[in-house]
């Protein structure tokens, strides 16, 4: 079926030739601003993930460090021996008695620097485990607490 041309069509066929320049640059930037807006919300998600799995990382070393206490029959690794006593075999004082290997290696923070291992911590009594926090320097009002 063959369509014929008639006067009414070839009226419109000078508005159906798609979009000008000008109109897809309004819509990439418009576009670009939408995206603009995102990846600088996104930020702060980053941020806030990271500081939920160094929560999330003192619960799961705790769990060693109390596994380790109840095996070695011995208490928590001393501060000297640290979070290598989950890693390596301690030849320091107190040696516990049935000791295996808890981790793999030690954990690090989600900025990639190791925790502390403080025994006792700030309660006096008992382990405390601490993140630099995102400035990566000890010390400061960003680090984290497993006591806190």
């Amino acid at each position: 079926m063959k369509i014929q041309s008639t006067s009414t069509n070839r009226q419109f066929r000078g508005l159906a030739r798609g979009f000008s320049l000008f109109e897809m640059v309004i819509v990439m930037g418009i576009i670009g601003v939408i995206l603009g807006g995102v990846i600088f919300s996104s930020k702060s998600f980053g941020n806030s993930a990271r500081i939920q799995a160094v929560r999330s990382d003192f619960n799961t070393i705790g769990s060693h460090i109390d596994t380790y206490s109840l095996l070695g029959k011995r208490g928590a690794p001393t501060e000297g021996q640290g979070l290598d006593a989950l890693v390596n075999e301690p030849t320091t004082s107190p040696i516990p008695r049935d000791w295996t290997q808890s981790l793999p290696e030690i954990p690090t923070d989600p900025w990639n620097i190791e925790y502390q291992y403080k025994m006792p911590g700030k309660d006096g009594a008992n382990y405390e485990l601490i993140s630099a926090g995102p400035d990566k320097i000890f010390g400061t009002d960003d680090d984290m607490s497993s006591q806190e």
